[in-house]
């Protein structure tokens, strides 16, 4: 009869096998998707930060594979503003990524410099920096008995620092921007070993244009392209149609992966809120049942500041 103890080692190697190719495919992955970009480029570009004129608050809720347990959910909360003069800007974030046992918590610090080209266009270089917190946690797995060395070794903790940069090219009708929120390619390895992988590095491409179609309709198309070692590289095209400078309806393809609708709806100057749905187009759709996200943004008006409105980006 083979050991008790063997069972469980090799209990525990399927088990590390498993998050290996889990976080394998989280690197791919570690900057979370988001369907509505174009309406909060600062999540992958800290360059944004202060270009709207107002302090902005902004909180996005993602259910992603709604159907699959254990699927992600993504929480990001982020605010930005101008500081001192319209040519500096400063912001803050966190994020909640979820993905079964595996959690991610980033904490980061944004700081950018706007240069005037002209009347209508001015550049952005901007710098991030803060903290990632991974934490993988096997007891958060379903069992069906006690383990002991689950229960001993089931829980690994990592503090790991990042920084980025970002630049932003922008007027008050088109934007492009090219940024990589994290430089350091961290090692996710621990002491044991039941951690691997490492940080991968992601490289952001955004741009976008508001047209006149008429007095009251106006079109604005945007792209994001993002790049990162070992997955294809993800092209999602955006459009929407903008009526009376108040609700958006657009669509989204994201290459081999969802076609998607959305909505905004600008209450005031100052509250917008918007959703999505994508439909997945993967080998998931026969058990996805689509993914949600939910996004809020307000302005905080700054005293005898002449802001812009309507904001297009």
């Amino acid at each position: 009869m083979m050991n008790i103890k063997y069972l469980k080692t090799i209990r525990i190697s399927l088990i590390v096998i498993f998050l290996s190719c889990l976080i394998t495919k989280v690197s791919a992955q570690q900057d979370p998707m988001f369907t509505q970009y174009m309406h909060n480029p600062v999540s992958i570009n800290p360059a944004y930060a202060g270009s709207r004129g107002t302090l902005n608050v902004v909180s996005v809720n993602r259910q992603q594979w709604v159907g699959i347990d254990k699927a992600p959910r993504t929480y990001a909360l982020s605010l930005n503003s101008p500081f001192i003069s319209y040519n500096v800007g400063v912001g803050l974030s966190i994020l909640v990524d979820q993905l079964g046992p595996a959690k991610e918590i980033g904490m980061y610090a944004d700081y950018s410099y706007h240069l005037k080209l002209n009347q209508r266009t001015k550049l952005a270089f901007g710098l991030k920096g803060g903290l990632n917190i991974f934490d993988i946690n096997l007891l958060y797995l379903t069992r069906y008995e006690d383990d002991d060395l689950i229960s001993m070794n089931g829980a690994q903790k990592l503090y790991l620092p990042n920084f980025g940069f970002g630049t932003y090219l922008y007027s008050n009708r088109f934007y492009m921007g090219i940024s990589i929120p994290k430089l350091l390619q961290n090692d996710l390895s621990d002491g044991s070993k039941t951690l691997v992988g490492k940080e991968q590095r992601h490289y952001f491409f955004a741009t976008g244009v508001v047209l006149d179609v008429t007095e009251d309709i106006k079109f604005k198309p945007s792209t994001t392209v993002r790049v990162v070692a070992g997955a294809p590289v993800s092209v999602e095209l955006s459009a929407a149609v903008l009526l009376h400078d108040k609700l958006w309806l657009g669509g989204m393809y994201r290459n081999g992966d969802a076609l998607g609708g959305m909505v905004k709806f600008d209450i005031t100057n100052q509250l917008s809120l918007g959703y999505s749905y994508d439909y997945t187009l993967s080998e998931l759709r026969p058990f996805s049942q689509g993914t949600h996200e939910v996004y809020i943004s307000y302005d905080f008006m700054h005293r005898n500041r002449k802001t812009l409105s309507p904001r297009y980006f």
